[in-house]
């Protein structure tokens, strides 16, 4: 769809997220974006571990966020910035089908940061520290001789061997008689602390002394949905994160997205995140609904990165956006969003150039959120 008679390249209002990198954009919210990328500097430039929880409400921002600071080039140029290594960040959402909770778990992370990228940023380690060292940083974050070996394999084998094929697959699960014996090995990942040493050790070893990776950072979205699943799956989870946490004391950073439910309050988060996990979440971030000004700004900020060079912007006056703004009830990045790409439509089915509060009044049954 052209929105060229508008004055748009196209409609900035998405309502699914974006899958192209370049798409991802960051508009308003300044006050949460200043907040979250305190912390991640100061993760980039200190040692010490963290979970901080992002909260809000549904649609208020905090999928997009963890898109943002993973799929764009932003910690780049915070990197660039702090002249630091540079971090890696993966976003991860809460695997609340699965009946092996932490397995699932472990094939999120290979999904963001596969065995093959692992292998590279290994071999760079190799370079940077020489095969001795780390040999002996493997011994030393593994906390488990099997998970060493496999490990010790695993900077031996070429990317795309037949041998790295056993392996990954033996990593992914394969336990059968022929691939442990072919490899070497004891019987595979089998149980949540190797998941958790296997993973510890990755971190470890690629933010270590912060000379590869500066940092690491995860985001488990939806974690609100662990109230969805059984009680034992859940606190089998969240003792998982503990350990996980407490096996990577340094440069790890895990944001924990979680959306406010009915009735309920801050004190309720120790229900969901168990005791000793809530007591290791000290930071909370606050994705505060928009005043009517912030959301004025928002849609201005973001329509600017897709107008057209030499045109203006398609509303005819500030006072349409508050018009809109204040007639679809408590506002949400996500119901803005929604509202407003309805409303460029409608202008574009109309052949209108400008979208005025006569023209708002017209469409006022097609904007599902509308209240009188």
């Amino acid at each position: 769809m052209n929105y060229e008679t508008l004055g748009l390249e196209e409609n900035p209002f998405r309502l699914t997220p974006p899958l192209d990198p370049k798409e991802i954009v960051w508009a308003g919210m300044s006050e949460v974006k200043e907040k979250l990328e305190k912390r991640i500097k100061l993760s980039m430039r200190t040692r010490p571990s963290r979970i901080v929880l992002n909260w809000g409400s549904y649609g208020s921002g905090k999928t997009h966020a963890s898109l943002y600071f993973s799929k764009t080039d932003r910690l780049d140029d915070i990197s660039t910035e702090l002249n630091v290594q540079k971090a890696k960040s993966i976003k991860i959402t809460l695997p609340r089908t699965s009946n092996d909770i932490v397995q699932a778990f472990l094939r999120s992370f290979l999904g963001q940061y596969s065995l093959e990228e692992i292998h590279k940023d290994f071999k760079e380690l190799e370079k940077r520290f020489e095969k001795e060292k780390l040999v002996e940083m493997i011994e030393t974050f593994s906390n488990d001789n099997g998970i060493a070996d496999v490990f010790k394999k695993f900077i031996e084998l070429d990317l795309g061997s037949d041998d790295f094929d056993k392996l990954k697959n033996y990593i992914y699960g394969d336990k059968t008689k022929s691939t442990l014996n072919y490899l070497g090995l004891p019987l595979g990942l089998t149980n949540d602390e190797q998941i958790t040493n296997f993973l510890a050790t990755i971190i470890n070893c690629i933010t270590y002394e912060k000379k590869l990776y500066s940092s690491f950072i995860i985001w488990l979205d939806e974690f609100e949905d662990i109230d969805t699943i059984k009680k034992s799956l859940a606190d089998r989870f969240t003792t998982f994160l503990r350990q996980f946490i407490d096996k990577t004391p340094n440069n790890l950073i895990l944001f924990l997205n979680f959306t406010q439910k009915a009735f309920m309050d801050r004190e309720d988060l120790s229900i969901y995140l168990g005791e000793a996990l809530s007591s290791r979440a000290k930071v909370k971030i606050d994705f505060e609904n928009p005043t009517i000004d912030e959301a004025v700004a928002y849609v201005k900020e973001l329509s600017e990165m897709y107008k057209i060079e030499d045109r203006d912007l398609p509303f005819d006056s500030d006072e349409t956006l508050k018009y809109i703004l204040e007639h679809i009830g408590n506002l949400t990045i996500r119901k803005i969003n929604e509202t407003f790409s309805i409303v460029l439509e409608m202008a574009f089915i109309e052949e209108k150039e400008k979208i005025d509060k006569e023209f708002v009044d017209s469409i006022q049954e097609e904007i599902i959120a509308w209240e009188e």
